[in-house]
């Protein structure tokens, strides 16, 4: 027990950072049973949850961006006709449900209904 506790230690002291962060996402995911980015299909109905890398805008055209990662992958989170959601923060976490969709390669949903996890 004690021998398998140590070793416990010595690979979460080993283990990089990114790696650790990115087991504890993809274990909340599961948690609250969110699917897997890296598992979703396009063109399905999914929920998914993670955590916001970043928020980008263009009041031009009326678009705001929200990229997420969930640890096995990211998915842009795009609401047309907005240009910002005063609740919406790098740093934060977030479950939202939509229709999968790609642009240009990546995985997106258009206009998701989310929530904002504490």
């Amino acid at each position: 027990m004690a021998e398998r506790s140590l070793l416990e230690r010595l690979r979460r002291w080993l283990t990089p950072i990114e790696e650790l962060e990115a087991t504890e996402l993809r274990q909340r995911a599961e948690d609250c049973g969110a699917e897997p980015v890296a598992d979703a299909a396009p063109r399905s109905r999914v929920t998914l949850r993670g955590e916001i890398l970043s928020i980008t805008s263009d009041a031009k055209n009326g678009w705001l961006e929200a990229e997420v990662n969930d640890g096995s992958g990211t998915v842009g989170l795009i609401w047309m006709g907005r240009s910002r959601l005063e609740c919406l923060m790098p740093g934060r976490h977030i479950r939202v449900t939509g229709r999968l969709a790609e642009d240009e390669g990546r995985p997106v949903i258009f206009n998701p209904d989310f929530e904002i996890i504490p």
